[in-house]
């Protein structure tokens, strides 16, 4: 062979039996070569001496390494022949070149990838060990740490049929996979023994150049876990990191090299190690090293690598039985909100539906529990009281708060005790969502102790990132088990399978807070990605419970007019539904501007039918923050719901930019109905204060075109932002008058207030905090502060109020509604009737719940009701 590096054709033909002393961690081929029998050939001549070489190195029990550049039909001649002849001869091969011969039995080719690590990783554990860092505890093995290549989202889900996974895997995926994961299952193998028999997959993606797997494994008191995807690109082939007690390695391949990180205070810096070996180098050297003897493979034999293909074969194939048969079933409790007297909604949780799908894509059966809706008119006002809750948990006396949880534990409780008493186990999750204090953590966190005290099962709380207070839950005895930061799908998958099979730590889990001992483990947020997530769920939905009429007083109304003559009406329901994560603007008062992710605008139209066709619904409430992310793909989700002829309506938030008259005749065309923009100021210098990214021209174009295209504008307004002149409060009196025929509606108009948890940098804002909150004249409740050069608290407070007051006083002048809350059921059943015009005119806001229902605000939501010229309004709980 004239060219080691396999430039020109070539094969390696290398006897076993050479001494022990060839180089472990990389040579260059060439000195390989000069340590080897190597015999120099063409494919021509190969194809000649075939069943010589076959015999020869059958009977010494050596192998055949193949070069880069050996033909397929060379390479099937070898197989062929070793097949025939005597012996054991082993074929390795680069790993298209094994890809191609991926019919032939898997004993007869082994991909030289599989071999590629395994010098490396042994110097990383060894490098390990001289720093003292005590013993191992964890080994995780990854596909290399960079970006996933972005895909359509049917070659990226798993969940391509519907909402379930297929566990039965096919013959040809089976090989795909077993070679993708046959690599890392030996390099475990090397320093956990038994780790390649013991990992079991938890997850598959099968689709060509995006194949995805998941294993975990414990192995006595080591963590195991491989994760390979295809998609994930970055330099080297993989990333491995051996967590010690006292700290972790992390080893990365690049182009240049191999770089061994401490991730530990002994020391810092990354350390090189030389240079990382190609497949055919580590082939040839593997050829070159003689078995320990003939039932214990050494670890730099061929037969270890066999061994590693078996094990991941045998994973890969239990996987269909062990993902029919879950062990531990998934509990998602919908936590009621606090209401507010003007709150109409009646939504089926999306978050819960979300979650439900993921987990029974999985494999594990849900079920929802919707308090919500069922314990709507309970009084549940005690729950507002923080010490009387942390009493009651502690173990004193409170009859109501008591009395409250029995209500509602007595909706999903005994169904829990059940399945406890037959021997099944429930990971039980509790959602909370709004912003009112503790009043849904401290409803969670009384029915987790009764979950933990009647049924002794794990539980888990979640939802709205900036309303989990993490810390407080697993400081609380005898409730949490665990506490989900950021979306819930991949951390719930990893607790149930943690609780079903103990094959890792809730330390190890991304996203997931735990408790051991005095120890807490806050694990950096993960998010799910909209493209890979499965059709929300709402089985479980008591859709009895959420079917609605237009409002009597609308009927009425309309019957006045001759609009309406006492037609039967049957109940209908409404969903939600979402496609957008986050939003590309960067407000500086809003938290969604820390991730934006958006979903196919094909997936979105298909689920949609789907959605409308399962559970008998045609009109939706999207909760995107801007359904105008891009103008591009609006336009083609709304061209598919057309062209499908769907007959479905919608509403949602949009940014009050980029949309042109025909985009916005095409969002008519397909169903959009109303859309709620947040303008918030006429004042280009507001908006630029407030990272809008738009100027007031845009609002008035935007406007102009969604009016004219026959769609209800209802815009919001904020009063009173930090460092607001006169001047700037004459801007949005301006914008108002110029938009008198444009804007439909005035949804959210008040006064700014300060929220932990909206996103803003006080410094930039040019404000200083006060440690207390106080009220706004409307009764909002806000954090105190003083703007840097401007306005002390007391006086800022006084404007914000003066401001809201001159601006809505020229709204009532213009004749523009100011409807805080709306109902959906009048809107959606007058669009399929009625024009625009009557639709806006005969709209009519929701009015006070009944003064029976106790678990309600005192004041309408964002004390946006009306002029205010004396004291704070209501004074709440938070008062």
């Amino acid at each position: 062979m004239t060219d080691v590096h396999g430039k020109r054709q070539a094969l390696l033909v290398a006897v076993a039996g050479k001494p022990e002393s060839v180089p472990r961690v990389v040579s260059p081929l060439s000195r390989l070569a000069r340590a080897a029998k190597i015999v120099p050939t063409t494919a021509a001549e190969v194809l000649r001496r075939a069943p010589d070489l076959v015999a020869k190195l059958g009977a010494e029990g050596g192998c055949l390494v193949l070069g880069e550049d050996v033909p397929e039909d060379v390479a099937r001649a070898l197989v062929a022949a070793a097949r025939s002849g005597r012996g054991a001869a082993r074929i390795v091969a680069p790993a298209a070149l094994a890809q191609a011969l991926s019919d032939t039995a898997s004993a007869d080719v082994i991909d030289a990838g599989a071999l590629v690590l395994e010098p490396m990783f042994l110097a990383l554990v060894e490098e390990a060990r001289r720093a003292s860092m005590g013993a191992l505890v964890g080994l995780f093995v990854r596909s290399p740490a960079g970006r996933r290549v972005r895909r359509a989202a049917s070659t990226r889900t798993p969940f391509l049929d519907g909402a379930r996974l297929s566990f039965v895997l096919s013959e040809d995926v089976l090989a795909r996979i077993t070679r993708l994961a046959a690599g890392p299952f030996a390099l475990a193998e090397q320093v956990v023994p038994g780790a390649s028999r013991a990992l079991e997959v938890t997850e598959v993606v099968a689709q060509g150049g995006a194949d995805r797997i998941v294993c975990h494994a414990r192995v006595g008191e080591v963590v195991v876990e491989v994760d390979l995807d295809e998609e994930m690109q970055g330099e080297g082939p993989l990333e491995v990191e051996a967590v010690m007690r006292r700290g972790s390695l992390v080893c990365r391949w690049s182009k240049q090299g191999a770089s061994l990180t401490r991730k530990a205070p002994l020391r810092d810096g990354p350390v090189r190690l030389d240079v990382v070996p190609s497949p055919l180098e580590v082939a040839t050297r593997h050829a070159l090293a003689a078995p320990r003897s003939a039932d214990v493979p050494s670890p730099a034999s061929l037969a270890g690598a066999e061994a590693s293909v078996t094990a991941a074969r045998a994973s890969l194939e239990r996987y269909a039985t062990r993902g029919a048969n879950r062990p531990l079933e998934m509990v998602l409790v919908h936590v009621p909100r606090y209401r507010n007297s003007y709150d109409e909604l009646e939504l089926p949780s999306l978050a819960a539906a979300r979650l439900a799908a993921f987990t029974r894509g999985h494999g594990f059966l849900t079920r929802i529990f919707d308090l919500q809706i069922a314990h709507a008119d309970d009084p549940l006002d005690c729950f507002t009281d923080d010490a009387a809750v942390d009493g009651w948990l502690a173990g004193a006396e409170s009859p109501r708060v008591a009395a409250a949880a029995e209500r509602m534990w007595d909706s999903f409780g005994p169904e829990l005790v059940r399945a406890a008493e037959s021997g099944r186990r429930a990971l039980v999750g509790f959602s909370i969502v709004d912003y009112f204090g503790h009043f849904q953590m401290n409803i969670a966190a009384s029915l987790a102790r009764l979950v933990k005290e009647r049924t002794g099962f794990p539980t888990v709380l979640g939802g709205e990132r900036d309303q989990v207070d993490g810390d407080r839950a697993l400081a609380t005895p005898n409730t949490f088990d665990y506490v989900v930061d950021g979306d819930g799908e991949v951390p719930l998958l990893g607790l149930l399978h943690l609780e079903a099979y103990r094959d890792r730590r809730a330390a190890d889990i991304p996203g997931v807070w735990s408790r051991e001992g005095e120890s807490v483990t806050k694990n950096k947020l993960i998010r799910s990605h909209l493209n890979a997530m499965p059709r929300p769920d709402f089985d479980d939905v008591p859709f009895e419970l959420y079917r609605g009429k237009p409002t009597e007083r609308l009927l009425a109304a309309l019957a006045r007019d001759g609009l309406y003559q006492g037609e039967p009406i049957e109940p209908f329901a409404y969903l939600p539904y979402g496609f957008v994560k986050g939003c590309t603007a960067k407000c500086e008062f809003c938290s969604a501007k820390e991730w934006l992710d958006v979903q196919s605008p094909e997936k979105t139209a298909d689920e949609l039918m789907a959605l409308a066709e399962r559970y008998g619904v045609r009109d939706f409430m999207f909760l995107n923050n801007l359904v105008n992310v891009s103008p591009r793909l609006l336009e083609r989700l709304c061209r598919r719901l057309v062209d499908a002829k769907a007959g479905l309506q919608w509403t949602d938030s949009c940014r009050p930019t980029d949309i042109s008259a025909e985009l916005a005749a095409l969002m008519r065309e397909s169903g959009c109905l109303l859309l709620n923009y947040g303008a918030e100021s006429g004042s280009d210098k507001i908006l630029e204060l407030m990272k809008k990214g738009l100027l007031a021209r845009d609002i008035v174009e935007t406007l102009r075109s969604t009016h004219r295209a026959g769609i209800i504008n209802r815009v919001n307004f904020i009063a009173g932002y930090f460092h607001e002149t006169t001047e700037d409060v004459d801007a949005t009196i301006h914008l108002v008058e110029t938009l008198a025929e444009e804007i439909d509606i005035v949804g959210c108009f008040q006064g700014f207030y300060l929220f932990p948890g909206m996103g803003v940098d006080p410094e930039k804002a040019g404000i200083v905090l006060r440690p207390a909150f106080d009220r706004l004249k409307t009764g909002q409740v806000t954090l105190a502060y003083d703007e840097i050069g401007g306005l002390k608290w007391e006086d800022k407070r006084d404007v914000i109020d003066a401001s809201r007051n001159r601006i809505l006083v020229r709204m009532e002048e213009l004749g523009i509604r100011t409807l805080d809350k709306i109902n959906e059921y009048d809107l959606f059943w007058m669009s399929r009737r009625y024009d625009k015009a009557t639709v806006t005119k005969y709209l009519l806001e929701v009015p006070p719940r009944p003064v029976g229902r106790r678990n309600q605000a005192p004041v309408a939501p964002g004390g946006q009701r009306g002029r205010v010229d004396g004291p704070a309004g209501g004074a709440g709980y938070l008062g």
